[in-house]
């Protein structure tokens, strides 16, 4: 598929917006950029910790624990501490702030990683975390103002893959963030090092993969030839993080146009904010926290020399660590690739 060359700004503003993010594909980097338009309202990862840490997380009893382990609790302590994180109050919560946000005509961004939409039992031929119960939760609209349309068919051939409501998946903005895998997965262990996570543990089964935003497209794309919608034909709308940076503003530019936005309310540079002291939240953001701006890399190439990589991370880690990061990337080149070729 042909990327799209032209991007009309649309007839109506697409003010709900879902970014189905995967982490190292510099969201956090669209994220900031966002932040500094006035017209928009952000929401960050409303399911993760319910996933990880709440009553009905999809994870196994056992890395349910570690995840406590890591943060001094014992598992009453833990449970106990984290109870509140239900999907229920999850899925509220989003609603919720795209409510405020229609009321203060302002455009409105819940930011999750992919995977951490779907249950267990979606997962699970994929990342055998045990059998869990589907969340449970009822779509109690709370999004809707007024005689607004709120009973929308989902006429997909694809099942909603997600523990989002139809009416929700069907009425947003589908946006997926996406970057070389061979880039990805060493970042990730690089920074999950700070929790104790690396390409052997249970949990890198899922950041360790991309076929998440595949599952994802697939399932928006069938939904928009089923309804045949022509301003929908090029959506869902995709980024690759490495594009952000190395062209931001056109980058911008395409994004704003599909969805509405003015692009020229968009600030390229802010003031630095400083490290986070916590030890994780210094792993993944602390660069962006303490930058003014977009920061590009040296020698960046869009296809990197798999086996280049492979020496570079024997030397980081070792053979063994280098090898599994060659069979992580080699299985996501696929996913990687197709979406690629539907970017912006």
């Amino acid at each position: 598929m042909a990327r799209a060359e032209s991007h009309a700004r649309p007839s109506v503003a697409h003010t709900k917006i879902f970014l189905f993010s995967h982490a190292r594909t510099r969201s956090n980097l669209f994220i900031r950029l966002l932040e500094t338009h006035p017209q928009m309202m952000i929401k960050q990862y409303p399911f993760m910790h319910c996933f990880m840490k709440g009553p009905e997380s999809q994870w196994s009893d056992d890395l349910k624990e570690e995840v406590f382990k890591t943060l001094g609790l014992t598992k009453e302590e833990g449970e106990k501490q984290h109870a509140h994180l239900t999907y229920q109050a999850a899925l509220d919560n989003i609603e919720k702030t795209f409510a405020e946000a229609q009321a203060k005509g302002k455009f409105c961004l819940i930011k999750e990683h992919a995977a951490y939409t779907f249950d267990a039992e979606f997962l699970r031929p994929y990342v055998d975390y045990s059998q869990r119960p589907r969340p449970v939760m009822v779509d109690r609209k709370l999004d809707v103002i007024g005689s607004e349309e709120i009973e929308l068919q989902l006429p997909s051939p694809l099942p909603n893959p997600t523990v989002l409501p139809d009416r929700l998946v069907a009425t947003m903005t589908p946006v997926i963030i996406i970057r070389h895998p061979a880039y990805v997965f060493p970042s990730y262990i690089r920074a999950a090092a700070s929790y104790g996570v690396g390409v052997h543990s249970p949990q890198f089964k899922i950041p360790g993969s991309l076929r998440w935003q595949r599952f994802i497209y697939d399932f928006y794309r069938a939904y928009y030839d089923k309804i045949d919608d022509e301003e929908k034909k090029g959506w869902p709308i995709v980024i690759d993080g490495d594009d952000l940076v190395e062209d931001t503003q056109g980058q911008m530019k395409k994004f704003c146009e599909l969805v509405g936005l003015t692009e020229s309310e968009i600030q390229y540079s802010w003031e630095a904010a400083g490290r986070p002291t916590d030890q994780m939240q210094n792993a993944f953001v602390g660069v962006l926290k303490e930058s003014t701006g977009v920061i590009k890399g040296p020698d960046f190439s869009r296809d990197p020399d798999l086996d280049e990589q492979v020496k570079e991370w024997t030397e980081e880690w070792d053979e063994e660590i280098a090898g599994k990061l060659r069979e992580a990337v080699l299985s996501s080149l696929e996913d990687y690739q197709y979406l690629r070729a539907r970017c912006l």
